[in-house]
């Protein structure tokens, strides 16, 4: 009789060759005489419906949680990650956290990298936290405890990239980058990146390359930028299949080519990447590399929009607003962009805030045109910042407050709206919101002068 190891060997050459269901019959045979390995690999093949008479996805999960379960009692380390993720998605079991958790630390033990990136992204993105490490109150409700834990994640990932994992290595740069546990340094995130991708990780090559591109944590270098997207989108990494169709359509690292960059953005739109699609509206709307057809440019859009892209959005509303193939249509300009606005793009809250104002296919509202020239304002938009100080000034859709005008004349003057200097400059000669200063106000009456600005040649000669 064949021994457990001979057994669970033919069953694996049999699996690699995928001879599955044969592979199957013998880790049964293994699995009954205790082999947990061949529990393991049961569960792998309920769990991927490979060579089992069971077409039903929930059962199929039921069998495979239970065969990991099995083999995770028996000490099996991968089985014992695998059990986690049953009881983090509720695969065959209940949901229950603590539960993955457990299994996942027990895996970690025995050096499981795939448990210690798991560990280090349930504490990262706040899904679990101790409570004896935090010093709570055991009594208190569960979801007081999903809260992020930065630096436990933190630990969790630097051990897996300590073992070499690339995805550690990936999550340990992204880590020190965005001083998620740890100080931020951009230069150690370099050094991360550059090992996963060392060994192959798309992510990390996009990561990689873009601290080249913008020059963070290395010198800039926007060719070795491209090279790092090409790789990456050679891997099937859609966002890098759109960055490298963006740097041809830009010359970015590479000599300009528009039918290189159409070619990428339709790769990457193929796999489904939403900034893909916006890009390729783009390009049917301005007529870049292609004949201009708002059509198949609308089109892309919404297919972006699908995907939830927020651009899209903001292009639909424009593309209503000014009659960009269509009719004009402010209804549907204000339906697109207050899905933007609503996803936080400052561009189109001000847009939907000057539909508001001027009762452009809603009915006019200054509380609602206010509120959206202040949520653009507080994003830097220098058109929302001087519209927002205006309403302050006059008391639109607001209470009248002096000093709220002019800390955002003040704003959008110092990103250069001659406007907003000039109305800075009357601020500062009529003592409105701030103490009257004519030096002051010369200065600003000066800088919007000299963009042209009439009003502000003429206040200037009165002050002389």
């Amino acid at each position: 009789m064949e021994n457990l190891k001979e057994i669970c060997e033919k069953a694996s050459q049999l699996y690699a060759n995928k001879n599955y269901a044969e592979a199957v019959s013998l880790w049964k045979n293994a699995a009954e005489q205790g082999s947990s390995d061949a529990l393991y690999m049961l569960g792998i093949c309920y769990n991927y419906k490979l060579g089992v008479n069971e077409d039903d996805s929930e059962k199929c999960g039921e069998i495979a949680s239970d065969y990991f379960i099995k083999a995770a009692n028996l000490g099996h380390a991968d089985a014992q990650c695998f059990a986690g993720l049953c009881y983090l998605h509720g695969i065959g079991v209940e949901k229950d956290t603590k539960q993955a958790v457990k299994w996942f630390e027990k895996s970690a033990e025995q050096n499981c990298t795939q448990a210690m990136n798991n560990l280090g992204l349930l504490y990262k993105q706040g899904k679990y936290c101790n409570k004896q490490s935090e010093g709570t109150d055991d009594n208190e409700d569960d979801d007081c405890y999903i809260i992020d834990n930065y630096k436990l994640s933190f630990e969790w990932f630097k051990k897996s990239a300590d073992l070499n994992d690339a995805t550690g290595q990936l999550y340990l740069g992204l880590a020190y980058y965005d001083g998620l546990g740890v100080e931020p340094d951009q230069k150690i995130a370099v050094k991360y990146y550059s090992m996963a991708a060392d060994q192959g990780s798309a992510e990390a090559m996009l990561q990689l390359g873009e601290c080249y591109e913008d020059g963070c944590g290395i010198e800039s270098n926007k060719i070795e930028a491209f090279k790092l997207y090409k790789a990456a989108a050679k891997k099937n990494h859609s966002k890098a299949q759109c960055y490298v169709g963006y740097c041809y359509e830009n010359g970015i690292g590479v000599p300009m080519d528009m039918q290189e960059a159409l070619k990428w953005y339709q790769i990457s739109a193929q796999n489904n990447y939403f900034q893909a699609y916006c890009n390729l509206g783009c390009c049917f709307e301005e007529g870049r590399g292609v004949k201009r057809n708002m059509q198949n440019a609308i089109s892309m859009y919404e297919k972006a929009i699908e995907l939830g892209s927020v651009f899209a959005m903001y292009n639909m509303g424009n593309v209503y607003a000014f009659g960009r193939g269509v009719k004009v249509n402010n209804t549907l300009a204000v339906k697109y962009y207050k899905m933007a606005a609503e996803q936080g793009n400052p561009e189109a809250q001000f847009n939907l805030g000057q539909h508001f104002y001027q009762g452009k296919g809603v009915e006019k509202d200054d509380k609602a045109a206010a509120y959206w020239f202040y949520q653009a304002a507080n994003s830097g938009d220098a058109d929302a910042q001087y519209k927002i100080a205006v309403f302050f000034m006059d008391g639109v859709g607001v209470e009248e407050d002096l000093e709220a005008a002019h800390y955002w004349f003040m704003q959008a003057a110092l990103q250069g709206d001659a406007d907003a200097q000039y109305s800075l400059g009357i601020c500062y000669e009529e003592g409105l919101g701030v103490e009257k200063d004519l030096d002051e106000a010369f200065d600003w009456y000066t800088r919007s002068a000299a963009q042209g600005n009439k009003n502000a040649k003429r206040a200037l000669k009165k002050l002389k």
